[in-house]
């Protein structure tokens, strides 16, 4: 444990714990919801995903004052959200502290091998076929999930992005959006330098879906950066998107911080 409270303490700390030799994953789920962020419930909520890699990444739900209660990330999205930010391919197993309600077990139906992944909660291990029978839609094939699918390839419509601009671009590329078909990356920098990405994460059942500055700010919050200020912001957004996540974005920056979302828009090549 030694190994994690150093890791834990890190200005480097990114969310992701190095593989761990412990007779119980579940005794890390305090550690994960350490990182929860609940003012509006009032209950914290924690998780931890195993990756194929061994990796572990630590989960917890995000609320946010002042915004619709869809606004929030739940643990278990937020956990394997984090694995698929650090290119995991594939989670092999997740802790939760709290059974996961329907609307997460609907969200890890995007995740091609979620018939094998055991869901560990309160001492007991469940599988999701027993935790939502009758499931809406389809399994996701092997290669066209969340954390497996193939990127787009897109670029910035006009003009030469900066670097901020690039890295969104670079993001949305890594996007899964394969019920819209509009992928799109968000950028946080922060005051101490850091930069967080995020990228979109589509639902089956669309409104499991996460944005991706809800993936920006989950990186964020899983990291020593948590509580740092956000100096800019960029989202990048295809030109013809079928719908637009750039009112939700700004909305979710104006509560945490001053600073302007600005708008790349991206073409495919």
């Amino acid at each position: 444990m030694t190994h994690l409270h150093t890791a834990i303490r890190s200005p480097d700390f990114n969310g992701q714990i190095g593989a761990l030799t412990l007779k119980d994953l579940a005794s890390l789920l305090p550690l994960a919801k350490a990182f929860s962020v609940h003012p509006i419930s009032g209950i914290p909520v924690g998780a931890v995903a195993v990756g194929q890699s061994g990796q572990l990444y630590l989960g917890a739900n995000l609320e946010f004052i002042g915004m619709p209660l869809h606004a929030t990330l739940h643990a278990e999205q937020s956990a394997v959200l984090n694995a698929w930010m650090h290119d995991e391919k594939a989670v092999v197993s997740l802790y939760v502290s709290e059974m996961p309600c329907g609307h997460c077990r609907q969200f890890l139906r995007e995740l091609t091998n979620i018939k094998s992944v055991p869901i560990h909660a309160h001492g007991k291990s469940h599988k999701l076929e027993a935790l939502l029978p009758y499931a809406f839609g389809e399994t996701r094939p092997q290669g066209h999930g969340l954390l497996d699918s193939r990127p787009f390839s897109l670029d910035a419509a006009q003009g030469l992005p900066n670097i901020l601009e690039r890295r969104a671009i670079n993001a949305a590329q890594r996007s899964y959006t394969p019920y819209s078909q509009s992928p799109e990356g968000f950028t946080l920098e922060c005051l101490d330098g850091r930069v967080f990405s995020g990228r979109a994460a589509e639902c089956a059942a669309f409104n499991p879906s996460v944005p991706s500055v809800l993936v920006a700010l989950n990186q964020r919050n899983l990291s020593f950066s948590r509580k740092v200020t956000i100096t800019h912001a960029t989202q990048a957004k295809l030109a013809t998107s079928t719908n637009s996540p750039l009112a939700f974005a700004r909305a979710i920056i104006r509560t945490l911080s001053k600073a302007p979302v600005k708008v790349v828009q991206m073409e495919a090549k």
